[in-house]
């Protein structure tokens, strides 16, 4: 019997020995007016919307106890629902976005009126819905060991990216392990979660060189879902104990690891709309920066570039000029040094908490506060970027047409499930579709216009103007009858407005399973598809396809 506990109580010791160390109380001199424009809030939460353990108050009294002033909400879905009005709960401002799901990772959607129809799809389809739409769009958990929930097409005009995703954390974490850091945030929630926080260089690395050519806000993501079971982009079958999943990331856990804080152009009134424009406002111009509370708190930061007596913010964008010059002030943690990088590279570092550095040249500047035997930094800020000249942001890439190759002949053909309904005329060179899906469950509801091509020469571009009568997407597919029958496709954007739209080949995707796609000149069918991936059971509409002809590039 004094053996027994004489053992347990050994472990006991061992256990409270082996904790993660608590917080650290940071010091240091900001400016009154930044510490008091300065907001603490969750970044991609999900609630019981989507896949969620717990409703909106619930997540709300949670943020409460961690010290959070907003939560911004991102459930999965489609974009077409209209987002719930910004809303304090329990002190905390909520505020409601969406994740959608593509076929090359998941998109947030912020700031966003509801989309026409359903986005989904290809990744640069809906990354140019949220941007034609107005929001803001951030890549989720775009190195996630969960391959089919990492972002994998950079060449779209993306806002921002997730530098940090505390669901990807544990993902390649041993079961062991795992229990035990469910145990240690029993005693320290959020110190056991940063324990498994290490610094994620290839996408610090990637967001530093994609920052070189564009603005790239770089935010911390929760993905917050109050425990670990049942998550829709998890599928079924996924079995953790109830004790582990919900210490590893109940809310409070999450909360308590690090947050999101956003510099504000004035102070928070208690009107919920207009706060939340203002914290909207610092998402969209980068004013924000990532502190691991668990390591250290308070944490404040004052990032500016000063140029001909005139100070900027963290998140802006200016020609590089000789006069130029950075400051940086923040708290610091015990120990802990402020590193600058330019496009990635360390530059200057500073153990006083202080630092101020003229630029050589041109680059994307962000600082991290790197605490003493941490891998992950404690405070990670957002680029100011200087600029040379000639630079320019990402926009809408341009397709080249080429030159005529040949243009498909004779009437288009109606392709459709048997319970919708669809007709198609051709009228000199025009082609037009009028369609109406089956309405009540979605069974792979699909109608399209189909030209045959009739095994004609090589091309890499299809061209042609399109229009419809409402917004909508339709998928451009080549069909290839000597691969059974196997398509590949690209979704491009129709309104009522007519516009010239070229595809390349090159950019065509498979539509049934991953193949090489056979040469063109082999290809039978030309297909206009709309489907479930774009719209709803029900719908109906008419689009219109004029001036169509392939093409191929001179020399090619």
């Amino acid at each position: 019997m004094r053996l027994t506990a004489a053992v347990l109580a050994a472990v006991f010791l061992w256990f409270v020995a082996t904790l993660p160390p608590r917080p650290g109380a940071a010091s240091g001199a900001v400016p009154e007016e930044i510490r008091a424009s300065t907001v603490a809030g969750a970044f991609h939460v999900h609630s019981t919307r989507s896949d969620g353990a717990g409703d909106r108050a619930a997540i709300a009294a949670a943020a409460a106890r961690a010290g959070l002033q907003f939560v911004v909400f991102t459930d999965h879905g489609d974009a077409t629902r209209q987002p719930d009005p910004p809303a304090y709960i329990d002190g905390v401002l909520c505020i409601d976005a969406v994740e959608v799901s593509t076929n090359g990772g998941h998109l947030i959607a912020i700031d966003m009126p509801p989309a026409p129809y359903p986005l989904g799809g290809e990744a640069a389809a809906v990354a140019e819905d949220v941007a034609r739409l107005g929001g803001m769009s951030v890549a989720a958990h775009p190195d996630s060991p969960k391959a089919e929930l990492a972002w994998k097409d950079w060449a779209p005009p993306i806002s921002g990216m997730e530098w940090m995703n505390l669901d990807s954390a544990w993902r390649d974490e041993p079961p062991m392990r795992l229990a035990r850091v469910a145990l240690d945030s029993l005693v320290r929630p959020g110190p056991a979660l940063t324990s498994m926080l290490g610094r994620p260089s290839a996408t610090l690395g990637r967001w530093d060189q994609l920052a070189t050519t564009r603005s790239m806000v770089g935010l911390a993501g929760h993905d917050a879902h109050g425990g670990l079971a049942g998550r829709s982009e998890d599928g079924p079958g996924r079995s953790i104990p109830g004790i582990v999943s919900a210490g590893l990331a109940s809310y409070d856990s999450a909360f308590a690891t690090f947050a999101m804080r956003a510099i504000l152009d004035a102070r928070l009134t208690g009107d919920a709309a207009r706060d939340a424009r203002k914290v909207l406002d610092a998402f969209r111009g980068g004013r924000l920066f990532t502190a691991i509370d668990a390591i250290a708190a308070p944490a404040f930061v004052d990032f500016r570039v000063t140029l001909d007596a005139s100070d900027r913010g963290m998140g802006e964008a200016l020609a590089y000029d000789d006069g130029v010059a950075l400051t940086f002030r923040s708290t610091l943690a015990p120990g802990a040094r402020a590193v600058l990088l330019r496009d990635g590279n360390e530059v200057s570092e500073s153990a006083t908490g202080e630092l101020r550095f003229v630029p050589p040249g041109p680059g994307a500047y962000r600082v991290e506060v790197r605490a003493p035997q941490r891998d992950v930094p404690w405070i990670v800020t957002n680029p100011i970027y200087l600029r040379g000249p000639g630079a320019a942001e990402v926009g809408d890439p341009v397709v080249p047409v080429g030159d005529t190759v040949f243009k498909p002949a004779g009437p288009g053909q109606v392709e459709k499930d048997p319970l919708s309904t669809a007709s198609a005329t051709t009228a000199q060179d025009q082609h037009a579709l009028a369609f109406h899906l089956r309405a009540g469950e979605r069974v792979s509801q699909y109608a399209a216009l189909s030209l045959p091509l009739g095994q004609g020469p090589r091309f890499d571009r299809i061209a042609f103007t399109g229009r419809s009568a409402t917004p909508m997407r339709v998928s451009v597919q080549l069909r290839f009858e000597g691969a059974g029958g196997a398509r590949w496709g690209h979704s491009v954007y129709l309104s009522p407005e007519p516009r010239e739209v070229v595809v390349s080949v090159d950019g065509l995707l498979p539509a049934d399973q991953p193949m090489p796609m056979p040469p063109t000149e082999s290809a039978t069918s030309l297909l206009f598809v709309v489907d479930l991936t774009n719209a709803l059971p029900g719908s109906q509409g008419r689009f219109e396809i004029s001036n169509l002809r392939l093409a191929s590039l001179s020399g090619r």
